[in-house]
């Protein structure tokens, strides 16, 4: 399937209504939240295994960035920097055990971004959930479980593909981010940011084919060089979407994690684990749904109408 750009109006909707409309839009999230709230906790169970792949990857690339990040260096360094124990219902805490929950909370912080930006997920899952989201924006009538079962069944094969690929890319770019960072010469950083903002972007393609996976009868390479084309036709607007996927899956729960407060940490817990991911897919979808319609040619038949 080619690639052309659709020079009319869009005539896709969201549950009935203009996608154009973010009162609709937004409409939309909240008319399916709760539904949402399941979709995000489904996400968060099937992908344990995930989680467990991204803390290999972890363990494997962060102390090659740093030593800093070696368990024992890393509390060294928070002891060296002034870290203090506090004194809580339970008893005091010491700054070295303080230090310690600081190290659980950012890895807890890193492999929940992997996981959530779909850099290291559970293909076939995201394949299902991504059936899913489509029938919240036509608000069809068909099951949410049946939608995710087909969604799961018919791209097994495809979505474990992309699962494979993203994997290798992530454990690929992140190498080079090690080995840049620590190469001793003036161009070495400049490279390291490079391979960081390829992951960052490869982390929106990964969305699209997904969701192209359920709407498109192609093959996967096909998939993720029509994927790569509309990035680039919409470069602007994917930036957009790409530092709002920074702000939400990296700065906010940066920021509540490394607070360290009970406070803080509970609400990362709430609205990651429940709400805030599945949305921000949701999103992703709705933003990847509008360029598969606008830009690529109707020549095959679309798998979820």
């Amino acid at each position: 399937m080619s690639i052309s750009e659709d020079r009319q109006e869009e005539t896709a909707v969201i549950a009935g209504k203009d996608r154009g409309s973010v009162p609709a839009f937004f409409e939309s999230i909240g008319t399916n939240l709760i539904r949402l709230m399941c979709c995000n906790v489904v996400f968060v169970i099937c992908n344990i295994p995930a989680m467990a792949v991204a803390f290999l990857i972890l363990g494997y690339i962060l102390p090659r960035m740093s030593t800093s990040f070696l368990p024992s260096e890393f509390t060294a360094t928070m002891m060296e920097l002034g870290l203090h124990g506090q004194t809580n219902r339970s008893g005091e805490i010491t700054g070295e055990e303080a230090a310690v929950n600081l190290y659980l909370l950012f890895m807890l912080f890193c492999i929940m971004l992997l996981v959530s930006s779909l850099l290291v997920c559970v293909g076939p899952v995201q394949a299902g959930l991504s059936r899913v989201y489509g029938l919240f924006m036509g608000g069809g009538s068909e099951s949410s479980v049946k939608a995710f079962k087909l969604g799961v069944k018919e791209n097994l094969k495809q979505s474990f593909g992309a699962m494979f690929i993203s994997i290798a890319v992530t454990f690929i770019c992140l190498l080079a981010v090690s080995f840049y960072m620590n190469l001793g010469i003036s161009a070495g950083l400049p490279l390291a940011v490079l391979f960081a903002a390829i992951l960052v972007f490869f982390s929106l393609v990964q969305n699209i084919v997904y969701r192209m996976m359920v709407t498109r009868e192609l093959g996967l390479f096909k998939m993720y060089k029509n994927a790569f084309i509309l990035v680039l036709l919409k470069f602007g607007r994917s930036l957009g979407m790409v530092v709002l996927n920074c702000i939400v899956f990296g700065v906010i729960p940066f920021v509540l994690l490394m607070n360290t407060q009970i406070v803080s940490v509970g609400i990362y817990v709430f609205l990651y684990f429940f709400v805030l991911t599945a949305v921000m897919h949701y999103i992703n979808t709705v933003y990847a749904d509008s360029l598969i319609t606008r830009y690529m040619k109707a020549g095959e038949e679309e798998k979820d109408d």
